[in-house]
């Protein structure tokens, strides 16, 4: 069912994140991924870059209020391999960095 759907989605995602450098801890009953920004750049920034340089959408923690900066969300809503291209993206961005 969706469920099952979502935790692929969720532990594939994960694991392509995690292998391209981020921390990743699993949401238990999320349809996104919380993660660090890695290094000093603002959440804004990070996510402005990953749209500009990859073509990656990602949420700023700091639009979902001041607790939320210094992470990203990317949500569960598209397939896996999507996702596991996003990662790969993101991880492409930071290395350049």
């Amino acid at each position: 069912g969706n469920i099952a759907v979502f935790e692929e989605r969720r532990d594939r995602a994960a694991a392509a994140l995690r292998l391209a450098g981020f921390d990743v801890a699993l949401p238990k009953a999320a349809m996104y991924l919380w993660i660090p920004v890695p290094g000093t750049e603002s959440s804004e920034d990070f996510a402005a870059r990953a749209l500009e340089e990859e073509g990656v959408i990602v949420l700023p923690g700091a639009s979902l209020g001041q607790g939320g900066e210094g992470f990203f969300r990317i949500a569960l809503t598209v397939d896996a391999d999507r996702l596991e291209q996003a990662a790969e993206r993101l991880g492409r961005m930071i290395a350049k960095a």
